[in-house]
């Protein structure tokens, strides 16, 4: 089969696999016009993290030998792998310098990727006590700074030399000597590390030693989109001024202005993530951004890549910043007014940065018909027009046409859950099928449907073209991307509503959304199936079980049982439950948030489950351990409800592997198609006859 299947218009698994949402990631500030670099991560080359360049006309350049995978996985989820030292001027400038993390050791390795012959060199730390273990380096680094000037490079380091207590820590590592050093410590979290490289008012010409470092940190029990402080420290004094210290606010994302001397950076103080600043001359802070001036659409998106960026200037007096789920806005900072919302582009934007001097920016973009790609933007500030380019095109999309896709249709409605019967609006994407049999004459009136439960419980469902969901709707099924109660993008108040109400209003809207569709006559109220990855998994396993609208379901890496997820999972989500849920009090092993979390665990519920379910988790979850997917199979099975399981060697919280993420989506299709007594269709790899046998 090719991308596309003549007598039935099927998306095939290959497209799906070769064009995953999570392909590119980042991209980096731009340094000239002529070419782009992102990073990019190859699924056909077992899921290598790389660094890319793209010229202007669509051409790629792996930058890194293929025996390096660059990733570094500090909070397990990773992000910022990659600190440019020295910008590239040309794409044949040798001095082009580049910091970045192997992935199996952690280990930091400098390269020039435009020096004829040159190998990564790894960074060995001469004064070495703090990474020195029989087991090997336990350290691991991302979001680096540069001081250029004194050739040092500031960044985040997460010290697992004692596994019980991982600590966080600001390092600063001299490229000249090959030293290490801790220059800010005592929080449980740091992110964002910028230092101010600005002009020396006194002698314009030259570049001064930067002095200012602004940084963002938190302390348990907090998750960085509850409340952290952004502090900007003196290098030269120690002095630190903590510009957060009177307020609870989620702030991300600091960026420098030398036009100004302000520093700006992204906070939810006033009820929407927007861009703020804080004024060296004045010691003043203030909104920059108002939520009514971009209706209420938020900039920024918790942080569980770590990181990224949101926002750049395009000119030193213009902002560029991402809307989500929402396209782009410019704002002018000399005149406190929006130039511009620009929406019939993109409509999700990740990682956009820019570059003041070229009128530039980079990002990765998407809309409904527009999978996530690499994206450049060229801005005339005379005609104040936004040139787009799309560097890269679909992998093997070549026969794809606008008929084949499904584009979503935006849904809101009503829903309670039984715990409170309070009634909220909640919000969802519908995709249609658009399966249509040339050699059939019948039509369905109602499709299956399958509901989709995202991840975090913070993240959310956005309108950008995925090709998981074109493989079902080619194949008959309608797709419901639900953004549940707890959900990014619609607001503080939105996304904290399932505090203390996890396992209760995620699941509860997810079946309201179901039933919803139903009454709209869009799906069929005997064939609806739910899936969910992580959080999501734990929200489809819980409505599952506590629920019985559901014909069958898929847990991707899920959460079965919450009192054993939260004694052994990693450092940042430790204390994620005392939000989510209620805090963990060991000192009292019968007090009443016991009763609460076993309540809300299905594992302890199954008398109540009567659906079949798939289970696929990875050997190496760190977040998620996968005896939680093998302890639900084993009372499954012991139930007699029929079940499969799949656990894969190698991965971890979330498929890299291509074969891995082939098998996954093949077997649940297979899964649900034998739940409906039908056959499947397409099948390429995996043609499975005995699942459920």
């Amino acid at each position: 089969m090719n991308d596309t299947d003549n007598d039935f218009n099927l998306i095939s698994i290959d497209l799906v696999v070769d064009n995953k949402d999570s392909r590119y990631l980042e991209s980096f500030k731009p340094s000239n016009n002529d070419f782009s670099l992102f990073f990019e991560t190859i699924p056909e080359e077992q899921a290598r993290s790389t660094l890319i360049e793209i010229d202007n006309f669509g051409n790629r350049i792996d930058l890194i030998p293929k025996k390096f995978n660059i990733i570094s996985s500090i909070i397990e989820y990773g992000g910022n792998s990659i600190t440019i030292i020295n910008e590239p001027k040309s794409n044949k400038d040798e001095q082009f310098l580049i910091l970045f993390s192997e992935c199996e050791t952690q280990e930091l390795y400098l390269f020039h990727p435009y020096k004829v012959n040159d190998e990564p060199k790894k960074l060995v730390f001469k004064n070495k006590p703090i990474t020195e273990s029989s087991s090997g380096n336990k350290l691991r680094f991302s979001s680096g700074t540069v001081d250029k000037v004194n050739e040092k490079v500031i960044m985040v380091c997460e010290d697992h030399t004692n596994e019980k207590e991982v600590l966080h820590y600001l390092a600063e590592i001299n490229l000249k000597t090959n030293e290490i050093q801790t220059i800010e410590k005592g929080h449980d979290f740091y992110a964002y590390p910028t230092l101010y490289n600005g002009k020396d008012k006194s002698s314009p010409s030259s570049p001064s030693s930067p002095s200012l470092l602004a940084y963002i940190y938190w302390n348990f029990p907090n998750m960085p989109w509850d409340n952290t402080n952004v502090c900007i420290k003196d290098l030269k004094t120690n002095e630190i001024i903590n510009i957060s210290q009177d307020y609870q606010e989620s702030v991300l994302n600091p960026v420098w202005s030398e036009f100004d001397d302000c520093l700006y950076f992204i906070s939810d103080l006033n009820g929407y993530w927007t861009i703020h600043k804080y004024d060296l001359k004045t010691k003043k802070r203030s909104q920059v951004i108002s939520s009514e001036l971009i209706n209420f659409k938020e900039i920024g998106e918790p942080m569980w890549y770590f990181s990224r960026s949101y926002y750049g200037f395009i000119t030193p007096t213009k902002l560029i910043a991402a809307l989500a789920d929402y396209g782009l806005v410019i704002f002018n900072i000399e005149t406190n007014q929006v130039e511009q919302i620009i929406r019939n582009q993109f409509s999700h934007v990740k990682s956009i940065v820019a570059s003041p001097s070229l009128s530039t920016a980079l990002f990765i973009g998407g809309s409904s018909t527009v999978m996530f790609s690499p994206i450049k933007l060229n801005y005339n500030s005379e005609s104040k027009k936004c040139e787009f380019k799309q560097l890269l095109n679909i992998k093997g999309g070549e026969s794809i046409t606008d008929s084949i896709i499904s584009k979503p249709i935006e849904i809101e409605f009503n829903t309670s859950s039984k715990s409170d019967g309070l009634i909220e609006k909640a919000y969802a994407y519908y995709y249609p099928p658009t399966f249509k049999n040339s050699s059939s004459t019948t039509t369905i009136s109602l499709p299956p449907l399958l509901v989709k439960s995202h991840g975090g419980p913070t993240d959310r469902a956005y309108s950008v073209l995925n090709f998981e969901y074109q493989y079902w709707t080619s194949r008959g099924f309608a797709i419901l991307d639900v953004n549940y109660r707890g959900s990014s993008g619609f607001g503080k108040r939105y996304r904290k509503l399932l505090n203390t109400n996890w396992g209760l209003y995620d699941n509860a809207d997810l079946v309201n959304a179901a039933l919803h569709t139903v009454k709209m006559g869009l799906a069929d109220k005997d064939k609806m199936f739910i899936d969910g990855g992580s959080a999501g998994g734990f929200a489809t396993l819980c409505s599952l079980t506590f629920y019985d609208i559901f014909k069958g379901g898929c847990s991707y890496y899920g959460v079965a049982d919450l009192e054993t997820l939260f004694k052994e999972t990693h450092k940042f989500e430790s204390r994620y439950q005392d939000t989510l849920i209620t805090k963990m009090n060991l000192d009292e092993p019968n007090g009443e948030w016991k009763k609460i979390y076993r309540d809300r665990s299905p594992i302890n519920h199954l008398d109540l489950l009567k659906s079949p379910i798939a289970l696929f988790h990875g050997l190496e979850d760190h977040v998620v351990p996968y005896n939680q997917s093998v302890l639900m199979y084993d009372h499954l099975k012991s139930k007699g409800i029929p079940s499969i399981i799949e656990l894969f060697p190698g991965e971890g919280h979330g498929f890299l592997s291509k074969d891995n993420i082939i098998k996954c989506l093949e077997y649940e299709y297979i899964f649900f198609c034998k739940l409906l007594n039908q056959l499947p269709i397409g099948i390429k790899y995996n043609n499975n006859n005995t699942i459920l046998s």
